[in-house]
């Protein structure tokens, strides 16, 4: 039972973007280039530069990982403390299976500006999957103290929680403030939340 779970529940990951919203699709969401109250200075891309990068997200997008990589560095050499640009090159690295190159990549960006909640997102997820679970609720918990609107942060509390941590009653907690959140519903995390229930129920 456990194990199915586990296959079904598949974390929430963010793609990055400019402030001026380029969307990668459902399981994926954007990183603002030019965020508020960055920890640094804010680094604006020129207007080419800024065209480059759209090319590069639509690249991501599409899975074109090479050219994508190609725009991205380019980039990095013109502008290192731009977080977006940092965590995108992160999220391709995580495509190619390289977590310890994408974790380097997504705390460079944090470092840059610790106000990236998604960033953060895909932090823990890695921390996650390398079994590090008291770091990756740790940043799950620091995304959620920047942005409580964060929905996303509390879905994969939710999975940390109940697969990882072994703790339903919080897991169902977290699942209920993601569907709080969440426009539109999610029809499958409202079915974990009723097998969480009964089984919470059944356990008393």
């Amino acid at each position: 039972m456990r194990l199915r779970r586990m296959i079904k529940r598949q974390s929430k990951w963010a793609c990055y973007g400019l402030l001026l919203v380029i969307v990668a699709g459902c399981s994926q969401e954007v990183v603002r280039q030019e965020p508020l109250k960055p920890t640094k200075p804010q680094v604006v891309l020129a207007e080419k530069d800024k065209q480059a990068y759209r090319k590069a997200l639509s690249h991501i997008k599409a899975k074109r990982y090479k050219k994508a990589t190609g725009i991205l560095d380019g980039l990095l050499k013109k502008y290192p403390d731009a977080a977006g640009v940092l965590a995108n090159r992160g999220i391709i690295f995580v495509k190619r299976k390289d977590l310890d190159k994408a974790e380097e990549y997504f705390v460079k960006a944090i470092k840059i500006n610790d106000k990236l909640v998604q960033v953060r997102n895909h932090l823990a997820v890695l921390y996650r999957l390398k079994g590090k679970f008291t770091q990756a609720r740790d940043m799950l918990d620091a995304a959620i103290a920047t942005d409580p609107y964060y929905a996303n942060a509390y879905y994969n509390l939710g999975i940390l929680y109940e697969l990882y941590l072994q703790q339903p009653e919080k897991a169902l907690e977290n699942y209920q403030l993601y569907l709080d959140l969440k426009k539109g519903g999610d029809k499958q995390v409202s079915q974990w939340v009723s097998l969480l229930q009964r089984q919470l129920k059944a356990g008393k």
